[in-house]
């Protein structure tokens, strides 16, 4: 889960305000099959209000002022749906007057996110604005199979516009452009050293159910960090009560 607070800075001698990012966070990665990940037991709400509340808390955040939550997420389905980011926001404690959206734009959908956020605090139409995005992919892995195509059984658009699943067309695109798994696990880890240089440590926040055990903390993960060991198994359970 990840999770960005915008606010505005208007310059001097410019008409548009400036958007500024004042803090991010998100949880502890997690692998996500149930029976292995130690998150994956829990609520795709509650994960959302874990950084919602985490967010409100390290900035002294009174909710009533915020003025939208918005959220991503691509697979809208059951506990996923309903407006999950309204929902993660009133389980994270929020006032009731902070309205909350959420969208989905597939894999993209918590950036996008953030971009709609970054634009309503540019015009000027908002001030305070808290955008991210939830996605468990240890709850969508155990729904019905359906059609490998994004039209979800609407021939006429697959006959225009026939699309496979995303990972497929990925595998697709990277052997027409000759781009190797080796090139692409490179490039994957340049990322956790750049994250790195920004605080990344302080920006995962641990993971409590409502009993307020220990799921997983900043300090432990179910995957791998910032290389390209291959899982050959889960790791040790970071709370074996909280384990299914």
């Amino acid at each position: 889960m990840a999770n960005l607070t915008i606010m505005p800075y208007r310059s001097l001698g410019k008409t548009m305000p400036e958007a500024l990012i004042i803090d991010a966070c998100r949880t502890p990665r997690g692998i996500g099959k149930v029976g292995k990940g130690a998150l994956a037991h829990l609520h795709p709400q509650h994960l959302g209000a874990t950084v919602l509340k985490a967010i409100a808390a390290r900035n002294q955040l009174e909710t009533q002022e915020v003025d939208d939550v918005i959220w991503g997420t691509s697979t809208q389905v059951d506990k996923q749906g309903a407006d999950l980011g309204r929902m993660a926001a009133l389980d994270a404690g929020y006032d009731i007057v902070s309205s909350g959206v959420t969208l989905d734009r597939f894999c993209g959908s918590g950036i996008t996110a953030v971009n709609m956020a970054t634009a309503a605090v540019m015009s000027g139409m908002e001030d305070l604005i808290v955008a991210g995005g939830t996605e468990m992919m240890s709850y969508t892995a155990d729904l019905p199979q359906r059609a490998p195509f994004m039209d979800r059984g609407n021939e006429h658009l697959r006959a225009l516009h026939p699309q496979s699943h995303q990972g497929v067309c990925a595998d697709a695109i990277a052997t027409l452009q000759g781009i190797s798994r080796a090139d692409v696990d490179a490039l994957a880890g340049t990322v956790p050293a750049s994250a790195n240089h920004g605080g990344r440590a302080r920006g995962i926040e641990a993971v409590f159910p409502s009993d307020r055990r220990l799921c997983l903390g900043r300090k432990r993960h179910d995957v791998p960090q910032s290389d390209t060991t291959p899982i050959s198994g889960p790791a040790d359970p970071a709370c074996p009560s909280c384990r299914q």
